[in-house]
């Protein structure tokens, strides 16, 4: 049986699994799916992306999904008028984006996903996307009070979801949620200073708990939306400037 000669397995334009219409701005999106079986350092020759040092010394598992997020990046870079820039990680680890353009990344195990836009062409102050693998049945009974809060399980156990499903959207979500308003805030704050108030449609709505700054207060609403299949879901949120 032959064997792939790159961990990169496929490479696509968009978002994965039919979630086009969760960008609710026009947007540059590609995902690419990766094997970490068949990782090698010369992958990054091979796909035109630098090795960092920092990322070098790191296991094979983060070198590989490091680069498949470089090459997701790079094809929404390269969409958006910059072929050859580099994108490496800042002081805080997150990618350095040009100072016009918003990107934001994400990965799981095999599915690295990236979205970005032109800064002055859209009206949008923080983004950020997450994909994740379903969250198993058992394990949601361990992990869920670090996620959600009790009001939140008791909304869950009203929708016509499966738990493991809306706990996983929620962990998801404020993924999505942290990385729109980390570069706003420059501050980290917990999965519990935000709540999700309603699931339904494709769409979660999350209440902000804490003040951030003044502009991001106690009970500030922010829209997700959330495609899903049997395995993994995927959010994509965007702030307006206001």
């Amino acid at each position: 049986m032959s064997h792939p000669v790159s961990c990169i397995l496929s490479l696509e334009q968009g978002l994965p699994f039919g979630s086009a219409d969760l960008l609710t701005l026009p947007a540059r999106a590609w995902c690419c799916r990766f094997d970490i079986a068949f990782y090698q350092d010369e992958d990054f020759a091979a796909q035109g992306v630098r090795l960092p040092l920092s990322i070098a010394g790191a296991a094979v598992k983060r070198r590989g999904e490091y680069l498949a997020g470089r090459i997701v990046a790079g094809r929404v870079l390269a969409d958006l008028g910059y072929p050859r820039f580099d994108l490496l990680p800042g002081e805080d680890r997150a990618p350095a984006w040009p100072d016009t353009v918003q990107g934001a990344l994400t990965h799981h195990a095999t599915l690295a996903i990236c979205i970005g836009w032109r800064r002055p062409a859209r009206p949008v102050s923080g983004l950020g996307i997450d994909i994740e693998t379903l969250i198993n049945g058992p394990r949601t009974l361990e992990l869920w009070p670090g996620i959600i809060s009790v009001w939140e399980r008791e909304y869950f156990a009203t929708l016509d979801l499966p738990f493991a499903v809306s706990l996983t959207l929620a962990f998801s979500a404020k993924e999505s949620l942290f990385k729109a308003l980390y570069p706003l805030v420059n501050r980290y704050f917990d999965f519990l200073d935000a709540r999700v108030v309603r699931l339904a449609d494709n769409r979660i709505t999350l209440e902000l708990l804490v003040e951030l700054t003044p502009a991001l207060p106690v009970g500030r609403l922010f829209e997700c939306g959330y495609a899903a299949t049997e395995h993994d879901v995927l959010t994509v949120l965007a702030i307006g400037n206001d």
